[in-house]
C-alpha cells in the first residue's frame, strides 16, 4: 500500500526516536539510585543532618523526637570543581531525619564537601559520569532525529524513503509498516545513489547501532 509522507508520519518517527532516547537514558539511572536502608542511604542522611546542625552540633542528638519536624528534604551537594547534584531524600527506615525546629522546608539543604564520606564521593562521581553519558546519548539521538527529518523531507512517500534506506524501518512505528506491507505485487526497484547537492547525508551505521541497542535494552520487557 502506498503510504504518503505526512507531517504526522514525520512527527511519529521523531517521537519514536525520542522514546528510544528516553529508554537509553533510563537504563543509566539505575547505577546511581540510592536504595533506602543501604549504607549509602545512611551516610547521605548523616551528611544532611550534620549540615543542618552545623551551627549547634551538640544539640543534634539531644533534641527530643517529638520536637523534630517530620519533613523530607532536598539536598544539594556542591563543590567548586564539581557539578551540583540535587537529591530528594525521603527516609522510610522508621527513624526521622533530625531536622532543626526552625528548618525552612522551602530551601534546599546545601551539603558542603567537608561532610562527604568516601562512599558519598563515589556516588557523586557516578552521578557526574552518568550525567555526561546522558548528554552524549541525548546529543546522538538528537542528531539521528535531525537526519531522519531532513531525509524524509526529500520524499513524498514512506515507500520511496524505505526503498532508498531500509534502515528507516527501525524508526517507523509499526502501524505504518503494517500499511506498507499490505501492498501486493510490489514493484521492486534498486534505490538510486544520491547524485544531487540536495541529497541528505545520513549516518546509517549510527542509526542501526542506536536502534539495535534500543531493542536489546527493551527485549526483556516485551
Amino acid at each position: 500500500m502506498y503510504v504518503r509522507k505526512t507531517q504526522t508520519l514525520v512527527d511519529d518517527i521523531d517521537h519514536r526516536v525520542d522514546s528510544m532516547k528516553n529508554n537509553a537514558v533510563k537504563q543509566l539511572a539505575t547505577d546511581v539510585e540510592v536504595e533506602i536502608g543501604s549504607p549509602l542511604h545512611a551516610e547521605i542522611k548523616l551528611a544532611i543532618e550534620n549540615s543542618l546542625w552545623q551551627e549547634a552540633p551538640d544539640l543534634k542528638d539531644k533534641m527530643p523526637d517529638g520536637w523534630l519536624p517530620d519533613e523530607d528534604v532536598t539536598a544539594e551537594f556542591k563543590a567548586p570543581d564539581r557539578r551540583t547534584v540535587r537529591h530528594y531524600f525521603a527516609d522510610q527506615t522508621g527513624s526521622k531525619i533530625k531536622i532543626p525546629p526552625k528548618f525552612n522546608r522551602y530551601r534546599d539543604v546545601v551539603i558542603e564537601e567537608t561532610y562527604w564520606t568516601p562512599l558519598v564521593v563515589d556516588w557523586l562521581d557516578r552521578q557526574h559520569n552518568t550525567e555526561l553519558e546522558k548528554q552524549k546519548i541525548s546529543d546522538a539521538y538528537r542528531e539521528i532525529s535531525n537526519q531522519l527529518v531532513s531525509f524524509m523531507s526529500k520524499h513524498a512517500s514512506l515507500n520511496t524513503a524505505i526503498k532508498e534506506m531500509p534502515e528507516l524501518k527501525l524508526y517507523v512505528p509499526d502501524s505504518y509498516i503494517e500499511k506498507l506491507e499490505r501492498q501486493e505485487n510490489r514493484i521492486k526497484s534498486k534505490p538510486k545513489s544520491p547524485t544531487t547537492k540536495d541529497d541528505v547525508e545520513v549516518d546509517v551505521e549510527a542509526l542501526t547501532r542506536a536502534a539495535i541497542a534500543h531493542r536489546l535494552t527493551t527485549a526483556d520487557k516485551v
